[in-house]
């Protein structure tokens, strides 16, 4: 049972990565790369540019940005004053949610100017913070990525309803294996339940618990069809019910899971 377990995301946003980048060869180019990870860079001095899915945006001294996992992405520094700056890479829970609501985007990846020397602040204590060993050090990286997006999201005007919906679906799709309700998710996005109901199925045309049932049963299926996990292991990874497993699927799915994978293995 252990391999489910790669299913369920990191919680809490963890460094993976840091460096202090001065040392760039003029005119070198690197990539294409595809990463699974946010990255964030800030550029103190020098020029050179970052080609995002076959958009290039040049980068001078006063740029922090942020590429997106998923993208393809081609870093090239100056022939002449190749860029110099910090660099890291992080990961976890609502990361993507975050950054969209501060306005990052595969076509729009610069932070505010003016919060550069905040946002650098932070990238630079994190690279110092990543040569140590003390037990500890995970917990001050973690607390300054938080601080990181506190600055970045200070402008940030009110959120939005949209946003919010928006934010209930990334909890649903990252927390669903765990004892998640739709009571919790109303609270987490700060609404009350019946009226994110409404606000939900407005948005997506169904209500927010059959959307939670049905992205279960759709990550069920996943796990006993390529990870041949048994239907009580697949329930409880999942954060369903082994007991009421049989039911919802069938509700969900027009046949009891038996039937449902016996025929797709015999069709």
């Amino acid at each position: 049972m252990d391999n489910i377990y790669k299913y369920i995301g990191r919680q809490t946003p963890v460094v993976l990565y840091c460096e202090k980048e001065f040392d760039l060869t003029p005119g070198e180019c690197y990539g294409p790369i595809i990463r699974n990870v946010f990255i964030i860079e800030c550029c103190v001095e020098g020029f050179g540019s970052v080609i995002i899915n076959g958009n290039e945006f040049e980068v001078t001294p006063g740029d922090c940005y942020i590429l997106l996992p998923g993208d393809t992405i081609i870093h090239t520094a100056d022939s002449k004053n190749p860029r110099k700056g910090y660099w890291c890479a992080i990961d976890g829970f609502d990361l993507r949610f975050i950054f969209k609501e501060a306005g990052i985007s595969s076509l729009s990846p610069f932070a505010p100017k003016e919060l550069f020397s905040e946002l650098c602040s932070c990238l630079k204590r994190m690279v110092s913070e990543w040569g140590k060993n003390d037990a500890g050090k995970a917990l001050r990286e973690t607390a300054l990525i938080y601080e990181f997006l506190g600055v970045l999201l200070k402008n940030k005007k009110t959120t939005t309803n949209d946003d919010r919906i928006e934010r209930a679906i990334g909890l649903m799709e990252t927390k669903y294996h765990e004892h998640l309700n739709i009571d919790d998710i109303a609270r987490e996005i700060g609404l009350e339940r019946s009226y994110f109901s409404v606000l939900f199925k407005e948005k997506t045309t169904v209500s927010p618990h059959k959307y939670l049932t049905s992205l279960r049963i759709r990550k069920a299926c996943d796990l006993i069809e390529k990870e041949h996990c048994s239907i009580s292991e697949a329930a409880i990874a999942t954060g369903l019910d082994p007991s009421n497993f049989s039911r919802i699927f069938k509700r969900e799915m027009g046949k009891v899971p038996l039937k449902y994978f016996q025929n797709k293995t015999d069709g």
